[in-house]
């Protein structure tokens, strides 16, 4: 009887330990996981204060609005902005129509909108893409493709290069992140339209590849430049594959090149460039830099926790590779143009500034070699299939036990744990970090306070050091000197003489 029942157990344990939960329950959990995520970097996006370019940039549409008396001026603000710094400073048109638009010109207490748009448009973009791919392209199930939608969009969101200049300042987080998710979304309409068969999708389609080849072609260099040559390869690929249909990329392709021609040549640039005169490499030159410094930072952005995820991967993508009929014939030839693709992100900042690019720079091209990286584990995992189905090998289900989730997500547990620097490296726990620890609160609290002098009839402004300086929210403070760009942005959209900052004792 004691046997007997040794036996049970011992029978039990293997049931439990066996048990592989369904990719909908997986699917559930990581929906869940995501939502959970996301709610501090939202939340602490109440507490994001304006600073500098936007007031630069928004004082445009402040000022249209307040002569017309109509808040449909700021656009009329906005197209005056694009004109004045074609002509000026760059020729990033679509950048600089969306950053006149700053939430500020309603009002300080406006301003959450930017970085919540920027947080949820960025998951959006990459959630469309993922379901194009994955769903459309590789015809996997419901269950699997919103698993790959939520773990693509963490990775990229949970491990941005710099959250402070990519999500909570809203000039420098539209114009790189805000851009390239416009970017993102830009790939999956031109992906759509080739697949598309109905003649009303195809007609909608059209038009959004047009407004979205006008609109890319106007970001930042980075972005502009990575999303010509995406463009280029799906239009190419689309003549391979889908012979006379690639023609309905055509009209894409010449408003880009308009856009694209109007951007890098506007005369603002060359006066933009004349502040930097001998930073930069020539044009042959970046190109040549910018593959060693592709290598170099490959290590910085993906990190023992993005290998972690990649494993976490490796089931769900096997599954879908094995009941998918496309083929995976050429990784070498994929791996080869991600990372030329990726390397084009370090040319536009060394032409220009002689290195691989500012923090907020870095968070396109970072968000670039993640999803080429997630890429290419898909593309490789289906060509190791097919591989071992040639050679007559049995091939596992790739349905992961239920330990495996836990067990992984405890590697990154302990991951976490020994990271130097866990609030920059992760941007939902630093969210929960500085609201927890009330340095946000604190920070909004002082900067609440500044706004209430600035809006009173003081004409000469002078402030204490902001006391908090919570990393993802405080880009800088104002100087003691009023004649600084920053102070006298500030001083102008207030209509003050003069603002500074207190040196500290």
């Amino acid at each position: 009887m004691e046997h007997r029942e040794q036996n049970h157990i011992v029978v039990g344990i293997k049931r439990i330990l066996s048990w592989k939960p369904s990719m909908k329950l997986v699917a559930v959990l990581a929906l869940a996981a995501f939502a959970v995520m996301l709610i501090p970097l939202l939340r602490l996006a109440f507490y994001a204060a304006p600073w500098y370019d936007d007031y630069m940039f928004g004082r445009v549409a402040k000022v249209a609005m307040e002569t017309a008396g109509s808040p449909w001026a700021a656009l009329q603000g906005a197209a005056e902005c694009v004109r004045t710094q074609w002509y000026a400073w760059q020729g990033t048109y679509t950048s600089v129509f969306f950053m006149t638009l700053t939430p500020l010109i309603w009002g300080e207490e406006f301003y959450f909108i930017g970085p919540v748009f920027i947080i949820t448009f960025l998951a959006f973009s990459i959630f469309v893409l993922v379901k194009v791919l994955v769903r459309d392209v590789l015809k996997a199930d419901w269950a699997s493709c919103i698993v790959m939608q939520v773990v693509t969009a963490a990775t990229v969101i949970m491990f941005i290069y710099t959250a402070q200049s990519g999500f909570y300042w809203f000039n420098a987080g539209f114009h790189y992140v805000g851009m390239h998710s416009l970017f993102i979304l830009f790939t999956a309409i031109l992906i759509s339209l080739l697949r598309a068969r109905k003649k009303g999708s195809t007609v909608l389609l059209l038009v959004f590849s047009v407004l979205g080849a006008l609109m890319v072609a106007g970001g930042n260099f980075v972005t502009t430049l990575q999303g010509l040559l995406v463009l280029l390869s799906i239009t190419a690929l689309g003549a391979l594959l889908y012979r006379k249909r690639a023609l309905l990329l055509v009209p894409a392709v010449c408003f880009y090149a308009l856009g694209f021609y109007k951007n890098v040549t506007a005369p603002g640039n060359d006066k933009r460039a004349a502040n930097f005169v001998g930073w930069g490499y020539s044009a042959a030159e970046s190109v040549l830099r910018s593959f060693p410094e592709a290598f170099r930072h490959m290590g910085e952005f993906t990190g023992l926790i993005t290998i972690a995820v990649l494993v976490l991967l490796v089931p769900l993508i096997w599954q879908m590779v094995k009941k998918c009929d496309f083929s995976f014939r050429y990784p070498v030839l994929v791996l080869l143009w991600s990372f030329c693709l990726y390397a084009t992100g370090f040319t536009p900042s060394l032409y220009s500034l002689g290195h691989g690019g500012l923090s907020r720079t870095l968070n396109a091209v970072k968000i670039t070699y993640q999803l080429l990286l997630i890429l290419n584990e898909v593309y490789l995992l289906g060509w190791l299939h097919g591989f071992l189905c040639k050679k007559g090998k049995k091939t596992p289900d790739g349905q992961a036990y239920w330990w495996f989730y836990p067990l992984v997500g405890a590697v990154m547990l302990f991951l976490f744990s020994v990271a130097p620097n866990q609030a920059g490296c992760y941007s939902a726990y630093g969210a929960y970090y500085y609201i927890h620890t009330g340095e946000a609160y604190n920070f909004h609290q002082q900067y609440m306070e500044r706004v209430a002098v600035l809006k009173g009839d003081e004409a000469d402004v002078v402030f204490e050091p902001y006391r908090f300086k919570p990393w993802l929210l405080c880009v800088g403070d104002l100087s003691e000197n009023p004649d600084n760009e920053a102070n006298w942005a500030v001083a102008v959209w207030y209509g003050k003489n003069s603002v500074k900052v207190d040196s500290p004792e």
